[in-house]
């Protein structure tokens, strides 16, 4: 679903590997499963969004954990109506009840 998704528009770029990007990312201590959703119309998977652990560390060497979302992926007849938006609304709020602090709030 995911290579389906960016294999549109490919005149910009010489090769897709966001779907290796999945596919790779799920096997990392740093995906988190909790946070992998899909939207599904009539029984198809249309949409995936994934998170993964993060960490950003600032001038004066301080780390900060965060969670970082992607790819989020849309098969193209579905594209621009709506359902990435929707999936991604839906995931940060689940991202914030969950038992952690590494979620940061750009509000």
């Amino acid at each position: 679903m995911t290579r389906e998704a960016f294999w549109v528009n490919t005149d910009s770029r010489s090769f897709i590997d966001e779907h290796l990007l999945v596919y790779k990312l799920r096997s990392t201590p740093a995906f988190m499963p909790e946070l992998d959703y899909v939207a599904e119309i009539n029984g198809r998977i249309v949409s995936n969004i994934m998170y993964s652990k993060a960490k950003i560390i600032a001038t004066n060497g301080k780390n900060h954990e965060v969670l970082t979302f992607g790819p989020l992926s849309v098969l193209p007849e579905f594209q621009n109506q709506g359902i990435g938006k929707a999936l991604m609304y839906f995931t940060i709020a689940e991202a914030r009840r969950l038992p952690h602090n590494t979620f940061i709030d750009f509000s």
